[in-house]
């Protein structure tokens, strides 16, 4: 009976793990992200978050609104592209973000929290950019961590891809993020006295978009670089020696051979941490006759310490 009831719980574990949290901190920082940041300092961060934004600006009807009609196909087309799963996850993570911009609409005194621009001071606004791209982003990173799609034009983008197979998900995304932030310039055009006040909505939202891509990037790939070292020498044993006495790394040793001197040579492989790069470096130089490159690895899975 115990062990029903400890299988009972972890299973209960893996779906808030898997399914319901992934959902509810994507809503919940898209919907801060919009509310508080992007709707008072009057920009469009590209996607259907921006399309809602600009229909609001236009009708001044709740965004959440326009986010949850723009949704409701998209949640039948992914049922067709993706998972059901994913679908799912998905759509409810946006239905909760519109849920959220409706109910805030009725929430007295919450209009506080807004990061409300002083005097069109457009520094102001460009850290609000800043801070959306960062909520954004985080938001994007979750759900493609757990559900492998971000929903929205990304879902756009994968039908048109079916077609023209040459043209890459990620580049039609962006590529419709673009629309949105062109067309924040026509919409928002009254909003300035001159051209660059004007033009202000489109960098901010540019602004949003880079952080919002670089942040869901860091996230994605791990906070904790490292590097791996491909090392081609004659002399093995000294550089591993020196390798796992100061940098406390083990080393991989393959053997190789020189296809145009057709020497034989040996390959150190390693991995290490991204402040012991110009150490190694430093080990490598009293051997002029060793060649080597290194790239930067995301994550590292097991043990590579000595």
């Amino acid at each position: 009976m115990k062990e029903k009831t400890k299988q009972g719980w972890k299973k209960f574990g893996g779906v808030l793990r898997y399914s319901v949290l992934p959902v509810l901190l994507s809503g919940i920082l898209n919907t801060f992200a919009i509310y508080i940041f992007v709707q008072p300092n009057g920009f469009a961060p590209g996607g259907t978050n921006g399309i809602a934004v600009l229909l609001e600006y236009g009708t001044h009807l709740n965004s959440g609104i326009f986010l949850l009609a723009l949704n409701v196909p998209l949640f039948f087309l992914a049922f067709f592209l993706f998972s059901k799963r994913a679908a799912i996850m998905s759509v409810s993570s946006m239905a909760l973000s519109s849920g959220l911009l409706i109910a805030f609409e009725y929430i007295p005194g919450i209009d506080v929290i807004q990061y409300q621009p002083q005097n069109g001071d457009l520094a102001y606004s460009f850290l609000a950019a800043i801070a959306s791209g960062i909520l954004l982003g985080a938001s994007l990173a979750n759900m493609l961590r757990s559900c492998g799609t971000s929903g929205g034009t990304s879902i756009i983008a994968s039908i048109v891809n079916k077609r023209y197979r040459h043209l890459s998900v990620s580049m039609l995304t962006a590529a419709f993020d673009a629309c949105v932030v062109i067309a924040s310039f026509f919409v928002y055009y009254s909003q300035g006295s001159n051209f660059t006040e004007r033009l202000s909505p489109v960098l901010l939202a540019l602004v949003s978009l880079f952080v919002t891509s670089k942040m869901s990037e860091i996230i994605l790939q791990g906070f904790k670089t490292a590097y791996k070292f491909e090392i081609i020498t004659t002399h093995p044993d000294e550089i591993a020696e020196e390798i796992m006495t100061k940098l406390h790394h083990g080393v991989t040793r393959l053997s190789g051979e020189g296809m145009y001197s057709h020497e034989g040579k040996s390959v150190l492989i390693c991995i290490i941490r991204k402040r012991q790069v110009a150490m190694l470096q430093k080990i490598l130089r009293p051997y002029p006759d060793t060649f080597a490159y290194f790239t930067s690895v995301s994550e590292v899975y097991g043990q590579f310490r000595k």
